[in-house]
C-alpha cells in the first residue's frame, strides 16, 4: 500500500493535469469568441456613389407612415420644411406653435384640429403650418423623430405622438417608448437614433423656435398666429375662435399676400 506522502503526490500531480488542461481549453475558448467575423456582404443601397444618396420621402405603398429609407443621412434643409395641411393657396395661414409634450397642445390635435380641419381648411379657407416649439428634451427628440418622416405621412405621425402623450412620457425610458413608436410606423433602431442624434437637426429646430420666440413673442403652447401676425391666439379655444379670427381676416382683407 502505498503511504500518504505518496498518495497526496500523486493527487498533485493528477490535479495539475486537469488544471493544465482546463485552462488550455479555456484559453482555446477564449481565442475562438473574439476570432473577427466575416465581413458582412455589401449592401446595394450602400454601394459608393459620388455624391451620397439621400432619405426616401415618397409615402410607401403599404400605408406604414414611414418609408424605409435608402440612406441613413438626413436632408436637414428638407426635413425642416413646413408641413402643410390644407389648401397651400388658401388666403389664410394658421401657424401652429407646439411642443410634443403639451397636453394642451395633445387637446387640440385629437379635439379641435378634426373640427378645424372640416370647418375651415377643408372648405378652402384656410390652411394649417405645424411648426415645433419644443418645451423640454423629450419634445425635441420627439419632434426631430417626426421630422424624419414622409412629408405625406407627418401629420399621421404627430397624431400618433399626441395619443399617446402620456403613455410614452411616463415610460421609464421615455427614448425607448419613442423608439417603439417609430418601430412601429417602419422606423428601425438605426434609423431612430440618426435621426435623434442628429445635431444639425436639433440645432434648426432650436434656431427656428428661437426666431418665432422673438418674431411672434410665444411664451407658451399652443400658440397660432394668422398670415405671419395679422392675429394671434394663444392657448386652447374651440373652433369656433378659429372661425371668427378667420372670417374677420377676410371681412379686412388681412389675407396672405395682401
Amino acid at each position: 500500500m502505498l503511504n500518504i506522502g505518496k498518495r497526496l503526490a500523486i493527487f498533485a500531480n493528477a490535479l495539475l493535469v486537469l488544471c493544465a488542461l482546463s485552462l488550455f481549453l479555456s484559453n482555446s475558448a477564449g481565442a475562438q469568441a473574439v476570432t473577427p467575423p466575416a465581413p458582412p456582404a455589401a449592401k446595394a443601397a450602400t454601394a459608393p456613389a459620388p455624391t451620397p444618396a439621400k432619405a426616401e420621402t415618397t409615402a410607401p405603398a403599404n400605408g406604414n407612415l414611414l418609408a424605409a429609407p435608402k440612406s441613413l443621412q438626413i436632408d436637414v434643409a428638407t426635413v425642416m420644411k413646413d408641413r402643410v395641411l390644407g389648401n397651400p393657396n388658401a388666403p389664410v395661414t394658421i401657424t401652429e406653435y407646439a411642443s410634443l409634450t403639451c397636453p394642451h397642445c395633445a387637446e387640440f390635435d385629437m379635439v379641435v384640429l378634426p373640427q378645424v380641419k372640416n370647418q375651415l381648411l377643408d372648405t378652402g379657407k384656410a390652411k394649417l403650418v405645424f411648426r415645433d416649439f419644443p418645451l423640454d428634451g423629450a419634445a425635441l427628440k420627439a419632434a426631430m423623430m417626426a421630422r424624419c418622416v414622409s412629408p405625406l405621412k407627418y401629420f399621421d405621425m404627430l397624431d400618433v405622438l399626441f395619443a399617446n402623450q402620456k403613455r410614452w412620457l411616463a415610460a421609464k425610458d421615455p427614448m425607448a417608448a419613442l423608439q417603439q413608436l417609430g418601430s412601429l410606423a417602419g422606423m428601425d433602431a438605426s434609423q431612430f437614433k440618426a435621426c435623434t442624434e442628429n445635431k444639425d437637426l436639433e440645432t434648426a429646430i432650436i434656431t427656428n423656435m428661437k426666431k418665432a420666440q422673438d418674431k411672434y413673442k410665444i411664451d407658451a403652447t399652443p400658440t397660432f398666429i394668422f398670415n405671419d401676425g395679422a392675429a394671434k391666439l394663444r392657448g386652447g379655444w374651440p373652433v369656433t375662435k378659429f372661425e371668427e379670427v378667420v372670417a374677420g381676416l377676410a371681412k379686412t382683407g388681412k389675407q396672405e399676400g395682401k
